[in-house]
C-alpha cells in the first residue's frame, strides 16, 4: 500500500488464459462518499489497454456507474453480503478479456 492511502501498486495478476493481467487494486472502503468515487475517476487517465482498476467500495457506487458509462469505459460490479461492492474497470476495447460489463 502507499502511504495509507488504500491504493497498492499495480501486479501482474494470472488472468484465466496464462497470461498476467496487470491491476491497480483500490480499497476504498473505509472512505466516506463521494471519495471512493473521486479516486476511482482520479486513477482512470493511468490505465493501459490490457490493465483493470479493482476498488473495494463502501456500496454499490451508481453515480460512478453513470460517468463509466458516459466516458465509455467497461466495468463489472459484484455486490458482496457485506454491503460492499468491488468494481472492476477498465478500457472498453478491454471488455472481452476481463471484467465487461454491470453484472449485478
Amino acid at each position: 500500500m502507499n502511504a495509507g492511502d488504500g491504493t497498492a501498486p499495480v501486479a501482474d495478476i494470472p488472468s484465466g488464459g496464462g497470461n498476467p493481467t496487470p491491476l491497480l487494486w483500490l480499497d476504498l472502503r473505509h472512505l466516506p462518499p463521494p471519495e471512493p468515487m473521486q479516486r476511482i475517476l482520479d486513477a482512470l487517465p493511468d490505465l493501459q489497454s490490457g490493465q483493470w482498476l479493482v476498488a473495494m467500495t463502501p456500496q454499490r457506487p451508481g453515480p460512478l456507474l453513470e460517468i463509466l458509462d458516459a466516458w465509455g469505459y467497461a466495468y463489472r460490479v459484484q455486490e458482496l453480503s457485506s454491503g460492499h461492492a468491488c468494481v472492476s474497470v477498465g478500457m472498453h476495447q478491454d471488455a472481452g478479456a476481463g471484467a465487461s460489463a454491470e453484472e449485478a
